[in-house]
């Protein structure tokens, strides 16, 4: 049995779904997992872990798990922070749950990953640096002049303006001329830190799958060899399944998005099918994709 947690309607649920199935493989898609009829029981002991979602069904019987989504529990009923709190407590267990597993499990969450949807950049700098991976020029401050100087340094290059981007979430906003960059100056002036980022060009998508990569489109030369560094990121950052784009900055190609669950809409069909080929080739080792045509 291999178990698909997220949405019917996810083009990636429903491409690996059907893939395994032509190949006759015992597949569910589960938005809500801990929905009736599952009943999740989990215990810890000198032995490990045990553990079983479905009642008489053991999770060694699992086979496989891709992680989509985790669902969302109904806000009505509920005061705002008890659903927080209970909201926040179904995500813990099924973190504790999926960290029990022992079959193969395609990005199996850790806790900064599982709470941190939607980060920016920034929280991924480090670990992509270590990887090899090259990155925009970027300064965090609350100082009107420490940005200004960035501003004249990126002048400098004949890079012209900078992006703004709030430290909580992944938006960007371009500051183009006097006037935003003064506006800027007034949110500083709060004490308030943001980051900037040097401006960048059409974004190349590339997504990781193991130690495979697929791009969206042919990248050039440059881009192309940064293929290892990729994967090498990919497994430090423990993500079997991830998107990253990539794009040309003044000193030439540079991670400029990281995405923890790729979403196949931003790929073409050709790259939709490649990626859905090889993570049912990881979710299930018997899968032969050179042996069947399924659409995406």
């Amino acid at each position: 049995m291999h178990l698909l947690l997220g949405h019917p309607d996810d083009l990636c649920c429903a491409g690996v779904r059907s893939r395994l199935e032509a190949r006759g493989f015992d597949v569910r898609i589960l938005p809500e997992p801990l929905e009736p009829p599952a009943r999740l029981t989990w215990r810890l002991d000198a032995d490990g872990v045990t553990s079983s979602l479905f009642p008489g069904t053991p999770d060694t019987k699992i086979d496989g798990v891709l992680v989509r989504d985790t669902g969302w529990l109904d806000p009505e009923g509920w005061a705002p922070s008890d659903h927080a709190y209970m909201q926040a407590e179904v995500r813990a267990v099924m973190l504790a749950w999926l960290a029990g597993l022992a079959c193969p499990v395609i990005n199996r969450p850790i806790a900064a990953h599982w709470y941190g949807v939607g980060a920016p950049i920034l929280a991924w700098r480090r670990l992509l640096s270590l990887s090899g991976l090259p990155l925009p020029r970027l300064v965090v401050t609350s100082d009107p002049d420490e940005a200004r100087a960035f501003r004249r340094s990126l002048a400098a290059d004949g890079v012209s303006g900078a992006v703004y981007g709030p430290l909580t979430g992944a938006a960007g906003y371009l500051l183009a001329d006097d006037d935003a960059w003064g506006r800027l100056a007034a949110l500083q002036d709060q004490g308030a830190p943001v980051c900037l980022t040097e401006p960048h060009g059409p974004v190349t998508l590339a997504c990781v799958i193991g130690a495979e990569v697929v791009w969206d489109a042919a990248p050039d030369r440059g881009t192309a060899l940064l293929e290892p560094a990729l994967i090498r990121f990919a497994a430090s950052a423990g993500l079997t399944f991830v998107e990253i784009g990539i794009a040309p900055v003044h000193a030439g190609p540079a991670v400029v998005l990281v995405e923890p669950r790729p979403q196949l809409e931003h790929f073409s069909p050709s790259a939709r099918h490649r990626i859905l080929d090889a993570v049912a080739s990881r979710l299930a080792p018997a899968f032969a994709p050179d042996a069947l045509a399924v659409p995406a």
